[in-house]
Formats: C-alpha cells, sequence, structure tokens
C-alpha cells in the first residue's frame, strides 16, 4: 500500500469510501437524518475543492483507494478508511503522514473534530479530548469532540 497525494482523479473512489463510512459507521453516532445532511458535502465536486486548498493525502492498494486524510491549516479532516480495512494501520499510516507534514511546515499542535466513535482512535494516537462543539448543518445539530495533539519536535 502507498500514501500519496490525492489526485483529481481520486475524487469519485473518495466520494464513494467517504459515503460508506458515513452510512455504516458513522450512523452510530448521528441520525439518518444528519448523516443526510453529512454526505452532501462528500460529492466528487466538493472532495476536488477541498483538495485544492489544503494538504490531502490517499493510502492507495494497486488502483483502489483505501484512506484518505486532510489537513487544512492547523486541523484535520477527512479521515476515512474503507470500512471492511478499519484495524489494519491505515489510518495510523494515513495520520502519521498528516502529522509529519504539519511538522514539516512549522505546525506544533494540531486539532480535529471527530464523533463518539472516532475517539479512541485518536487518543491511541496521542489526541487529547478538549470541548464538545455542537454544530448546526442546515438544521440538523451534530455533535463532534474537539480533540488537539502536541506534536514533538526533533
Amino acid at each position: 500500500m502507498l500514501v500519496r497525494r490525492f489526485s483529481p482523479d481520486d475524487a469519485a473512489q473518495l466520494s464513494r469510501l467517504i459515503v460508506q463510512n458515513l452510512q455504516l459507521v458513522n450512523i452510530r453516532d448521528y441520525s439518518r437524518e444528519a448523516i443526510d445532511a453529512l454526505i452532501l458535502s462528500y460529492t466528487p465536486e466538493r472532495i476536488r475543492h477541498t483538495a485544492e486548498h489544503s494538504y490531502t493525502v490517499v493510502c492507495a492498494d494497486g488502483e483502489n483507494i483505501v484512506g484518505t486524510a486532510t489537513l487544512d491549516g492547523d486541523r484535520v479532516r477527512n479521515v476515512f478508511v474503507e470500512v471492511d480495512r478499519h484495524g489494519q494501520g491505515i489510518g495510523r499510516n494515513l495520520m502519521g503522514e498528516i502529522e509529519a507534514h504539519a511538522l514539516d511546515n512549522q505546525l506544533r499542535r494540531i486539532c480535529l473534530l471527530t464523533g463518539l466513535t472516532g475517539e479512541g482512535f485518536y487518543q491511541k494516537l496521542g489526541y487529547v479530548t478538549i470541548d464538545h462543539i455542537e454544530h448546526d448543518l442546515d438544521g440538523v445539530l451534530l455533535v463532534f469532540i474537539k480533540m488537539e495533539k502536541e506534536l514533538a519536535t526533533a
């Protein structure tokens, strides 16, 4: 498997991967109404737009995209791994790449928002829970957990 920069040609595969995660994993944290509202944020066009303005990486297994993560300023976004591949180290590898990029860009702290399901994963990587944040997405209330991590410097 290879972690590499996002290519615009990856957008359709990423959209499917993210929507699958929302429908099968994130449904544990949010209502169907909330998931439907979130799905609208992950069209191929929106994924391409986000990648143009941030550092987005993918994990490829041959031609198949099996994971993704984005660093937007000092905020980690859109960390998703193919549902059948959870627990295989892909997310850890993607986060390692994101953190290395952050350090290369003189960031000493990064943050993220996650649902309840993701909190344990990020804690294992050294992230600390800071707050619970309510967000209104087109009239649908979502609760996220804000986490952050101090990055080790060499």
